[in-house]
């Protein structure tokens, strides 16, 4: 079974070009002189998608692919990194969720669509496709595609592994016959069909696969019982797998969640969200036995790193405004311990991904003199080279850097969050959007952020709260918002911008709310939840109704009572006072006017959030805009749709909130 795409449009060739203006320079980019500007720039130069979509380095190190973006098509580039002029490959209008490489003449594209399947709960799904381009031949092959009984899409990561010393791919789907099993395949990169690796239940949450194609374990998650049961293999290499279940857990909500190889390539790590373990990594061996918290660092946000060859534990990222590494590996640790001296100080840097040799590696960086540089460097010879700089249009004097700050919160609670200054204003009596983020157990950080850098330029203050059940920070931190849907995680936002009132900076009669997904909802609950607050509100993407939207996340996962269902009735509360926090319900407390901006294919909040409360405004008599955008999706993936989304958004706001 195969899903339809023009395959002339993905292998247009547009012949050799300049790869992404690669420059083979040494310097940082924030070295070069920057040409003065006497105006704010244009809206497309911050809404347009950066230079760089995705980036990857192949195994050996030697060649880059590039996603890239020309209008709404989006494009293939690789180069060698000796000699960085490259070729192009026009890829057409489509969604790139991901990109490796395969091999060193071969890479992997995962792209999605929106559509529909019957086998599928649910009215509309984004399914993920991978593809295989071979850059020798320019041949394209869709995994599964070939495959009976199989849709050709793949459900989960898709792994590189190398077998007998020849590099393969292993992916998974469900078998469309039976009781739909999870099958994991094992593909090569040339040949057409695959080679069935394992196949499990359709309760399976993924595999971990060693680097040489060995199946090590598995977990999944009976939705019934509601329990999470880990698989181990017994069976020693090129032996019938014989999976035991080592460990189990009755847990509805925040079971457990497999997360890799272990530190001796034969125990695995699990993440435990409950119980006495909460909030920490453990090594489980063969035998079931937990081994020790395995990150014992202050910090509170962490994931684990594994080695580029040997897929082992190799060490803990942490975030807090920005990322940073511990990692126990000599090497690895060695080479992030190198970074602030080969980028500087004050420069923000993120490790992108290794080459087979650590020492070789795509780094991305920014500061305030930088909105966001990708490198090339080779720490056996200190090279570094610059790769591609993401918004090369935007003067160094416009770009405006976050400052983190805390607030107390009506009941006490410290939040935390960023504001980010309008370019040569004073800091006194601003005109000021906030800008809650998604999620809502996600959290905004300090690094360039486009939408925020827009708003600034036109002269507004943004404060960007990570309001209580923000994730990033404790586990209380993010209990604190459970049942405050509508409730105090709306209210962390207006004492925010009380707190800056009372500092002097804020006007408080120039105040609007924007934002998108549950930002859309908070943006809607500014205006009629907690409302005298704001001029103006933009919802993009937003919740609007808590009853509707939990019976279309049940539809989509066909039951009451799945995980996702939980995960967002935890926040919301009791459901009899859903009512209470539905911008639906209450519109007529509107108290200002309501722009509502959706794609019609967003599969996450679909677009009958926005009609409905579209239609809940109008008989209130309320005034409200409503912008659809054709193909949009939730993550804002059509580049012309964000620049005119971001356009419709500013006009809005400075109608009713006008920053003069």
């Amino acid at each position: 079974m195969t899903l339809k795409l023009d395959r002339r449009s993905l292998l247009r060739l547009s012949g050799a070009v300049s790869a992404l203006g690669c420059l083979p320079l040494t310097a940082r980019a924030d070295d070069k002189a920057a040409p003065a500007s006497s105006g704010p720039p244009p809206i497309e130069v911050y809404a347009a998608t950066p230079q760089v979509d995705n980036i990857a380095l192949s195994p050996d190190g030697k060649r880059v692919a590039v996603i890239s973006q020309t209008g709404d098509d989006k494009m293939l580039i690789y180069f060698d990194v000796a000699e960085p002029t490259g070729k192009s490959i026009r890829l057409g209008p489509a969604k790139i969720r991901n990109l490796f490489w395969g091999s060193n003449d071969h890479v992997v594209i995962v792209d999605s669509q929106t559509t529909s399947l019957p086998q599928f709960t649910g009215s509309k799904q984004e399914l993920s496709l991978a593809r295989v381009l071979d850059l020798r031949t320019v041949k394209l092959r869709t995994l599964f595609d070939k495959e009976d009984d199989f849709y050709g899409i793949v459900m989960g990561p898709v792994y590189r592994v190398k077998i007998d010393g020849v590099y393969q791919l292993m992916a998974a789907n469900y078998r469309m016959q039976g009781e739909y099993n999870y099958c994991l395949y094992q593909f090569s990169l040339d040949a057409g069909r695959g080679k069935l690796a394992y196949e499990s239940s359709r309760d399976t949450e993924g595999y971990v696969v060693a680097p040489d194609g060995y199946l090590v374990a598995y977990s999944e998650f009976d939705d019934m019982r509601k329990e999470w049961r880990l698989y181990y293999n017994m069976a020693p290499r090129g032996k019938m797998e014989n999976f035991k279940v080592i460990h189990r857990m009755k847990e509805a909500l925040d079971y457990p969640s497999l997360e890799g190889l272990g530190r001796d390539c034969a125990s695995v790590v699990v993440y435990f969200s409950k119980g006495e373990a909460k909030g920490e990594y453990h090594e489980i061996s063969a035998e079931g036995v937990l081994g020790p918290s395995l990150d014992t660092s202050d910090y509170i946000s962490t994931s684990p790193l594994y080695h580029p060859v040997t897929r082992r534990l190799a060490g803990f990222s942490h975030h807090d405004d920005w990322v940073g590494y511990d990692y126990t590996d000599p090497l690895l640790k060695k080479i992030a311990d190198a970074l602030p001296e080969l980028m500087g100080d004050d420069y923000r840097t993120a490790i992108v991904e290794f080459a087979e040799d650590p020492r070789k590696m795509i780094l991305y960086g920014e500061n305030a003199e930088d909105a966001g540089t990708y490198y090339f460097a080779d720490l056996s010879t200190g090279a570094l080279q610059v790769l591609s700089q993401n918004y090369e249009d935007l003067p160094v004097e416009w770009i405006t850097e976050k400052t983190a700050i805390t607030y107390k919160a009506a009941d006490g609670l410290e939040i935390p969050g960023y504001l980010t200054l309008p370019h040569g204003k004073p800091a006194k009596d601003l005109p000021l959007i906030v800008l809650p983020h998604g999620g809502p157990q996600a959290r905004d950080f300090i690094g360039f952020d486009w939408q925020t850098e827009a708003l600034a330029s036109r002269g507004y203050a943004v404060l960007q709260p990570n309001f209580r059940g923000s994730g990033g920070y404790s586990s209380s931190f993010a209990n604190a918002g459970h049942g405050e849907f509508g409730r105090k995680m709306q209210t962390d936002l207006s004492d925010g911008v009380r707190y800056l009132v009372k500092k002097g900076m804020v006007d408080p009669k120039r105040v609007a709310i924007m934002g998108a997904s549950y930002g859309g909802y908070a943006a809607l609950g500014g205006a009629t939840l907690n409302p005298g607050i704001y001029n103006c509100a933009v919802s993009i993407a937003g919740v609007s109704d808590p009853k509707s939207f939990i019976s279309f996340v049940a539809e989509k996962t066909d039951s009451r009572s799945s995980s996702s269902v939980l995960y967002w009735k935890q926040f919301m509360g009791d459901p009899h006072t859903y009512d209470e926090i539905s911008p639906v319900k209450q519109a007529a407390r509107a108290s200002c006017p309501i722009l509502l901006i959706h794609g019609t294919d967003d599969t996450v909040v679909p677009i009958d959030q926005s009609r409905r409360m579209e239609s809940a405004l109008k008989h209130a008599g309320k005034p409200v805009e409503f912008v659809t955008y054709k193909g949009q999706d939730h993550w804002e993936t059509v580049g012309s749709s964000r620049i005119e989304m971001m356009k419709a958004a500013l006009a809005f706001i400075e109608k009713h909130n006008p920053a003069t």
